[in-house]
C-alpha cells in the first residue's frame, strides 16, 4: 500500500515538473520555428509566414514575437537586410523558472561584416572577443524597437548580462579561451544563473557566426539543453 501511495506521489511529482517546463521533452515552438529560418537565405516573407501572428510586433525591418509555454517564455527576434529583405540575424531567447531556478537558452545567428572579420587581430582569442562583442551590441540594438513590450526589455536585457558576463570572463581567462569553439563550451558563472556555457560556431566557413549562451552545464533532457 505505501509503495502503491508512493508511486502515486513521484508519478504526480513528475507531471508537475513537465507542465512546469512548458515542454513535453522537446523544443518550444518558436524554438522550432527559429531552426528553420537559415540566415542570409530565407526572406520577410517567408519569415512572416512561419512565425505565428500571436505575440507578434514588427518594424519595417525586424519582427519580434513573445511566446509562452507553462513555466517557460521564449522570444525571437528577426532582422532583415534592407537591401534585400533576407534574414540578417536571429536572436532566440528562451527562460524558464521553475523550483526558484531561472535558467536560459541564447541563440544568436548572424552576419558578422567582412571587415570586423579582416582585422588584423593579434590572436584567435581577439578575434573571437571581437565577434562576441558584436553580437552583444547587436542583441541590444535588435531589442530597440520592441522596448516598450516589458517582456521584450527583460529577457533581453537577461540575455545581454549573461554574455556580458560570459565575454569578461573569456578575457581574464585567455588560456581556456578555446574551450569557446569546442563541444563542451567556455564554462563561466553569472551571478543569478551560476554555472553557463558560451559556445561560438562559424558556419560552413562562412561570415555566418551562431553564439550560444546555456545556464546549465548539464542538459537538461526536459528541455534539451
Amino acid at each position: 500500500m505505501r509503495g502503491s501511495v508512493r508511486f502515486i506521489i513521484l508519478v504526480c511529482v513528475a507531471g508537475f515538473v513537465l507542465v512546469m517546463s512548458g515542454c513535453g521533452g522537446g523544443p518550444l515552438e518558436l524554438e522550432q520555428y527559429c531552426s528553420q529560418i537559415k540566415v542570409g537565405q530565407s526572406n520577410s516573407t517567408d519569415v512572416l509566414n512561419m512565425l505565428p501572428e500571436k505575440g507578434m510586433m514588427h518594424t519595417t525591418g525586424s519582427v519580434s514575437v513573445v511566446n509562452h509555454a507553462g513555466g517557460s517564455r521564449e522570444l525571437a527576434i528577426v532582422v532583415f537586410s534592407q537591401d534585400d529583405s533576407l534574414v540578417q540575424r536571429t536572436d532566440y531567447l528562451q527562460k524558464r523558472d521553475s523550483l526558484s531556478q531561472v535558467k536560459l537558452y541564447l541563440e544568436i545567428q548572424t552576419i558578422v561584416p567582412d571587415a570586423l572579420l579582416e582585422e588584423p587581430y593579434e590572436n584567435d582569442m581577439r578575434k573571437h572577443v571581437a565577434i562576441l562583442r558584436h553580437c552583444h551590441t547587436m542583441l541590444k540594438d535588435d531589442a530597440r524597437p520592441f522596448n516598450e513590450d516589458q517582456e521584450t526589455e527583460s529577457l533581453a536585457g537577461l540575455a545581454r548580462t549573461a554574455l556580458s558576463v560570459g565575454i569578461h570572463q573569456l578575457t581574464i581567462r585567455p588560456r581556456q579561451a578555446y574551450l569557446l569553439l569546442q563541444p563542451q563550451g567556455f564554462d563561466f558563472r553569472h551571478p543569478m544563473l551560476d554555472k553557463c556555457r558560451l559556445f561560438l560556431k562559424q558556419v560552413d566557413n562562412s561570415n555566418v557566426f551562431v553564439v550560444t549562451v546555456r545556464s546549465k552545464t548539464i542538459r537538461d533532457p526536459l528541455v534539451g539543453w
